[in-house]
């Protein structure tokens, strides 16, 4: 059987809005590639927003039902500022001097520890209202997250004896904005500080689609890594970065949720667009 995954990138509320959005999209304009993309067997690859949007697809909910949660006004989302600029400084304060990307982690993990955030009752429960199951589903599911002594990647599956509702909520730790999650004695934050995808992951597959909410390229580089790009081969990848008009529906703080209906929208829109060819690429 042909190994295929879908990889699922961060990009806090408006990304999951978006993401969301993407599939439903396809899933109008074509409902068959949709059905196959997201078949039983693929495997599924969160990070951050994303591990979220893959707990929700691995649920079984349809994506008409996910869809209608982020169109409609009421949600268990809580507002938190973030200014990008200064999250992006951030990274480069902790890249700076570092002698390795997991020593510049481990800074992010002291700043992650250190912050003054809601508590983390709180923010679980955040966590488990954008969950329609509790319990790690049987199809093959990865959520990825961040130790934030050592700056290592762990990725949480249904074998690693981890809550799943922990597993997300570690993945979606945003360092300095919410608070870090401990499990099996770890303090763990966001999958999105090792990259913004971890794409690497699903090497060995055969065909991929990565859908990343932000744009294919920043003054910083690429949003993905050509060498993390290059770990996959020689499969075949169609990745669906967001479009102008995306970005702009995102705002200026995509952790906003008053962005998640207008970030949903332009998925779909953007996801219409694209179906022919995520179709071809789909066989």
């Amino acid at each position: 059987m042909t190994q295929s995954a879908v990889v699922l990138a961060g990009g806090g509320v408006a990304g999951i809005a978006w993401e969301i959005g993407v599939l439903r999209g396809l899933q109008d304009a074509e409902p068959e590639a949709c059905r196959r993309i997201l078949g039983e067997h693929t495997l599924l690859i969160g990070t951050s927003a994303g591990s979220a949007v893959a707990a929700q697809l691995a649920s079984g909910a349809t994506l008409e039902s996910l869809f209608d949660s982020q169109v409609a006004e009421e949600s268990a989302e809580l507002f938190v500022h973030i200014d990008l600029a200064e999250f992006g400084a951030l990274m480069a304060d902790a890249l700076a001097g570092s002698t390795s990307p997991e020593e510049a982690r481990q800074r992010l993990g002291a700043i992650a520890r250190d912050a003054e955030t809601v508590s983390v009752a709180t923010r679980r429960a955040i966590i488990a209202a954008r969950l329609p199951s509790h319990t790690w589903p049987d199809r093959p599911l990865l959520i990825t997250a961040v130790d934030t002594a050592t700056g290592e990647l762990r990725v949480f599956d249904r074998d690693s004896g981890v809550d799943l509702v922990d597993a997300v909520a570690a993945s979606c730790a945003v360092p300095g904005v919410w608070p870090t999650v401990e499990i099996d004695g770890r303090s763990y934050m966001d999958g999105g500080m090792r990259t913004i995808a971890n794409a690497d992951l699903a090497a060995g597959s055969d065909q991929i689609l990565i859908l990343v909410p932000g744009p294919e390229s920043s003054p910083a580089g690429p949003t993905i890594a050509v060498a993390e790009l290059d770990a996959l081969a020689p499969a075949r990848i169609h990745t669906v970065f967001a479009d102008a008009e995306s970005i702009a529906a995102f705002g200026p703080n995509p952790l906003d949720p008053d962005v998640r209906r207008a970030s949903a929208l332009a998925g779909r829109e953007l996801g219409r667009r694209l179906a022919p060819e995520i179709a071809r690429f789909w066989p």
